[in-house]
Parts: C-alpha cells; structure tokens; sequence
C-alpha cells in the first residue's frame, strides 16, 4: 500500500523527514539506547533512510491534511516568476530606460545637427541628422508611453489577486506541524527503538 495515498514525497517531505529523523535520534530514549555508539547511531539512520515509506505510513492521516492544505495554498515565495510579473519588467525598462537612452542619443543627434548646420556646405546632412533625432525622439515618447501604459495595466493585475489569508498560512504552518510530530513520535522514535532491541 502506498503510504501517502498515491501522493509521492516532495523534495520538501524529504527535507522534513531528515529534520524529523535528527530529532528522533537526538530524544533521550533513543540516545540512552545507543549509549554513544556512533557506528549503530549511522546504522539506524541508514535504516531509517530504507524504510522511509514503512515510516511514512504511521503519519499518513496528518500527512494527507498537511498535503491537502499546501496544495491548495497560493505558491510560495521563490518560485519562478509569473509571465505578468517578467512583463512588468520589461514595461518597466519600457518606460525608463528606453526613454532615456533615445532621448540622450536624440541630443546627440541635435547637437551635431547644429554644428553641421554652421558650415552652409553641409546643411544637407544637417537636415538627415534633424530628422533622424526627432524620429528617435518619437521612439522615446512612444516607448516611455507603452511602457507606462504596460505598468498601469500590471499594477491593476496586482490589485485584483486578493491577498494571502493569514488563517490559511496559520492552518497550513499548524498542519506540517501535526504531521512532523506524529511522524516523530508515531513512526521515527520507536522504530529506532526497536532496532536497538537486542534479537530474541
């Protein structure tokens, strides 16, 4: 039978196992049971490690909760950025660094103008670079508009995902709580016990 009802441990149930087995082999009746024996106390952990799903299966009510609630839980913080949220960043250098980079190279652009525009020789290529400033000077304005009208519309996307309940980050936190415990003292403690009990 599997002892996590078709569930498979995540990396994180892996992580609260190891958590609970150092917990389990550091309670006073284990430890006055191994009597400092370094070489049983890497043996049962090994064990431990080999009947992980036997383990397992003496929680499984607390676990099944605790499973049911994170999974219904918004992701955590650290996971991979939303597709609205990578978007909101590019609007973000939309509409400040873009704007920025043209509107300097537009000035460049006048400036050079003028001084072409000095010599009478020249004034042709003065106008060719008149034009092409003010023609970066539109994809200044037109990118920090984008840009500003990508933000607005990201920050309203925000607005409209309701917040984290803090009951339900109490109820989930609560749950893993019950499970690591019942997985403690239910299943890590006495099967250690037990595999310290000298053979009949």
């Amino acid at each position: 039978m599997d002892p996590l009802s078709g569930h498979g441990p995540t990396q994180q149930d892996r992580a609260d196992f190891e958590y609970a087995l150092g917990r389990a082999l550091a309670d006073p009746a284990v430890r006055a049971a191994l009597a400092g024996d370094r070489a049983q106390d890497a043996r049962l952990r090994a064990l431990a490690r080999q009947r992980t799903a036997e383990i397992l299966a003496t929680a499984e009510p607390e676990y099944l909760t605790y499973r049911r609630l994170r999974d219904a839980a918004p992701d955590a913080p650290g996971t991979a950025p939303e597709p609205g949220e990578r978007l909101s960043g590019w609007f973000g250098a939309l509409a400040l660094v873009v704007p920025i980079v043209t509107g300097s190279a537009a000035a460049v652009f006048f400036l050079l103008a003028a001084l072409i525009g000095l010599s009478g020789p020249h004034a042709a290529s003065a106008d060719v670079l008149r034009t092409v400033a003010w023609s970066t000077v539109a994809a200044a304005v037109a990118s920090a508009v984008i840009g500003l009208l990508g933000l607005l519309f990201s920050a309203a996307r925000q607005r409209a995902v309701p917040p984290e309940d803090p009951h339900r980050t109490e109820e989930l936190s609560d749950a893993r709580t019950a499970w690591r415990t019942a997985l403690l003292h239910r299943g890590l403690v006495p099967f250690l016990l037990a595999g310290l009990r000298p053979a009949d």
